[in-house]
C-alpha cells in the first residue's frame, strides 16, 4: 500500500523541463550587430543594469543559469576569475529603451541576489567564423530566480566591485537597435556605489536556462486522489484489526 501511494504521488508531481531562451529571441542563431566589454571586462569597478522584455520568455519559470557568447569577430578564448561580483535579478515595470538613469528606480520588489563572490568565467570561442559563437560564458546561479513574465520585465543588475585590469576577456556579442527587447544602464567607471548612470539601447545577447513546470494531467491528479483514499482506507483497516 505504501509503495502504491509513493508511485501515485511521484506521478502526480509537476515535471521540470529545462530550456534555453535567448534574448533577443531573433538572435538565437544570428550574430548581434555590436560588441562590448561592459560590465565584466572593465578595468575598474562598475555597476550595470540590463532589462529584458517579458515577451521573450514565454511562460517563464526558474532561471538557473545565465550565459553570454563572445563577439563573432573580436572575441577569443579566455579564462579568468573576477574577485568580487554581485549579480541580482528582479521583476521590473521598467521597459526596454525606457530605463531610469537612477539604478534604484529600475529594481523590482522581488530583487534577489543570485550570485555573490568570486566569479570564474571562460570561453573556448567556438562556433562559426564571424559568429554567432557558442553561449559558453556561463554563470550558474547560486540562488535560482523564479520569474513570471506576467508580472513584468526582467532586470539583470551586475556589480563588479574590482574590475578586470588584465583585459584578457575580450568583447561579448551585443545588439544595438532601437525598439528591440533589451537596453541597459551603465554606471560611472570606478564607482559601484554611484546612484545614477547613462542609459542607451544596446545590450548583451543573453541565454537563460529556465526550468518550467508542466501541469499534471487531470487523469494523473485523479489517480493521486484515489491513491490517497486507498492509503486512508488501509490505515483505518489496520487500526480496526
Amino acid at each position: 500500500m505504501r509503495q502504491l501511494h509513493r508511485i501515485l504521488l511521484l506521478s502526480a508531481c509537476a515535471v521540470w523541463a529545462h530550456a534555453g531562451i535567448v534574448v533577443p529571441n531573433s538572435l538565437a542563431t544570428v550574430e548581434g550587430n555590436g560588441e562590448n566589454i561592459t560590465p565584466f571586462d572593465e578595468a575598474v569597478p562598475i555597476r550595470y543594469q540590463q532589462v529584458y522584455a517579458a515577451s521573450q520568455f514565454g511562460a517563464g519559470g526558474l532561471i538557473t543559469q545565465i550565459a553570454f557568447r563572445p563577439d563573432g569577430t573580436d572575441g577569443h578564448p579566455f579564462a579568468l576569475t573576477l574577485p568580487d561580483m554581485e549579480i541580482d535579478l528582479s521583476t521590473t515595470q521598467v521597459a526596454p529603451d525606457a530605463m531610469s538613469a537612477t539604478f534604484a528606480d529600475n529594481v523590482g520588489p522581488d530583487n534577489t541576489v543570485v550570485y555573490s563572490g568570486p566569479l570564474t568565467l571562460s570561453s573556448a570561442d567556438t562556433g562559426p567564423a564571424g559568429g554567432p559563437k557558442d553561449f559558453d560564458i556561463i554563470i550558474t546561479l547560486m540562488t535560482p530566480f523564479l520569474y513570471n513574465p506576467a508580472s513584468g520585465n526582467l532586470l539583470l543588475d551586475v556589480k563588479n566591485f574590482t574590475g578586470d585590469p588584465s583585459g584578457v576577456m575580450g568583447p561579448f556579442d551585443t545588439e544595438n537597435t532601437n525598439g528591440d527587447p533589451i537596453s541597459r544602464l551603465i554606471g560611472n567607471q570606478g564607482d559601484v556605489t554611484s546612484p545614477t548612470g547613462v542609459t542607451d539601447t544596446e545590450g548583451l545577447v543573453t541565454s537563460f536556462t529556465v526550468a518550467a513546470t508542466a501541469t499534471p494531467e487531470p487523469g494523473t491528479l485523479a489517480l493521486f486522489g484515489i491513491g490517497g483514499l486507498l492509503v486512508l482506507i488501509g490505515r483505518r483497516l489496520r487500526v480496526r484489526s
